[in-house]
């Protein structure tokens, strides 16, 4: 009577194991009774707790997966909650128009556009849809922006630039393209040219990750100089975490500084290695960042410039902060190039950061610092404290569906502006610069 003894240990453990799957069935479905009520009143940090216990008991509990997305606390979670949600529940058109909506949020057009058109075939009459696959699809379709603008400095120096820039859409958020542009620029007796011809590839390879590579070349052209092709370039890396409280920004470029004949004529380049970030403290945030620039012409010695960026940011939610800022620039040695190289600059000054709009047909950002600054010419003791003023300011406007209008501006009155390089102790300098985007859907 073995096998009758056998049969009956089988027949005992396939009840234990029924009675044990139906006792967790029931638990899984505790937790999600027990988390939908916390989620019908608004307590978010109980819901998500229950709704993941459920998840780890059952990983393909499709309706705790969707509400842990809707629960997310950034864009780059809920995106990942609503991919696997649309693994489960392929024939959901809600969960294609939610997981749209996030890659929308992050910037992968492409793979928004599929994830609409995906949700219009399972429900053609939602009303929700159309819209949507209409804002991807204009996203995601290439663009061309003929583009222009005007500068000019204290000196009389002029500079008009005109051109036109081209990117297409791929996947995983990357667009690339290309922009070729002439700059004239002149003093009133001189005038030189630089012809740019630029390569770019920009996306977000991971989440929480920014890259920008650009690369070409640079023809630099004056009367009393043979003309000079040489490379250009700017590589950016940017990670921010989840919450965009720590950051980490690392850039290496290769750009002329063609803001005048002299410096045309004379080949002059900056080739410079940036470092920043962005810790967390408390209800504020600590900036600092370091740059190390090796400036090069034809007509003398490579120059070192070492600068120093420090600053206390206050957020005012997402769109705005407050800072106060600390630049402290140096250069190793006086230059007979074309530009002012003092031993040492010191600003400090408060700044303000905001960001309009958005949302509808129009966005704006400005940036403005008010301070005081301070040199020192090489081999001389420190000047004293001078006013020093920088405003930046961008904005946006859709004209129609596909025609974007957008206009940059930037001013700075300071004995020296933070970025680049001036020509005078007392410079001032102001740029304007407009462009039309098409869409070409």
């Amino acid at each position: 009577m073995t096998w009758h003894r056998g049969f009956q240990a089988l027949l005992f453990v396939a009840l234990c194991g029924a009675a044990s799957a139906a006792a967790q069935t029931d638990k899984i479905a505790d937790l999600v009774r027990r988390a939908d009520t916390a989620f019908e009143d608004e307590n978010r940090d109980l819901a998500q707790k229950l709704y993941l216990q459920a998840v780890e008991l059952n990983p393909e509990q499709s309706h705790a997966i969707y509400r842990l997305g809707q629960l997310a606390t950034n864009n780059e979670a809920a995106l990942a909650w609503y991919a696997r949600y649309v693994k489960l529940e392929p024939d959901d058109a809600w969960g294609w128009i939610a997981l749209g909506d996030k890659y929308l949020r992050v910037g992968k057009d492409v793979e928004a556009f599929d994830a609409f058109r995906r949700a219009a075939k399972l429900a053609p009459q939602a009303k929700e849809i159309p819209a949507r696959l209409e804002t991807a699809g204009l996203r995601a379709a290439p663009v061309l922006e003929p583009l222009g603008g005007v500068s000019g400095d204290s000196d009389g120096n002029r500079t008009w630039k005109f051109g036109i820039s081209g990117d297409a859409a791929l996947r995983h958020g990357f667009r690339i393209g290309g922009k070729a542009t002439r700059s004239r620029i002149n003093d009133g007796l001189t005038l030189a040219t630089l012809d740019e011809g630029l390569f770019r590839l920009q996306g977000r390879p991971r989440a929480g990750v920014r890259l920008d590579v650009v690369a070409g070349g640079v023809r630099l052209n004056a009367p009393a100089a043979v003309a000079w092709t040489t490379p250009e370039a700017d590589f950016r890396l940017r990670w921010n975490s989840a919450v965009n409280a720590a950051a980490i920004d690392v850039r290496a470029l290769r750009v002329p500084l063609g803001t005048t004949p002299l410096l045309v004529t004379n080949r002059a380049m900056r080739n410079e290695l940036r470092l920043g970030g962005t810790v967390p403290v408390g209800p504020v945030r600590l900036r600092v960042g370091g740059r190390d620039a090796g400036i090069e012409t034809a007509v003398e010695k490579r120059n070192r410039k070492i600068q120093f960026d420090g600053g206390l940011v206050v957020p005012i939610g997402w769109r705005g902060e407050f800072s106060a800022q600390y630049h402290r620039i140096s250069f190793e040695r006086a230059s007979h190039a074309g530009y002012f190289a003092p031993k040492r600059v010191e600003t400090i000054e408060g700044g303000s950061y905001w960001e309009f709009g958005g949302d509808g047909r129009w966005s704006a950002e400005i940036d403005v610092g008010i301070g005081m600054q301070r040199l020192a010419l090489q081999q001389q003791p420190v000047g004293p404290w001078k006013p020093a003023l920088r405003a930046w300011g961008m904005a946006s406007l859709d004209l129609t569906k596909t025609v974007i209008f957008k206009a940059e501006g930037e001013a700075y009155s300071a004995p020296f502006a933070p970025a680049g390089v001036s020509t005078a102790p007392n410079w001032r300098y102001a740029a304007l610069g407009f462009s039309l985007v098409f869409r070409l859907d």
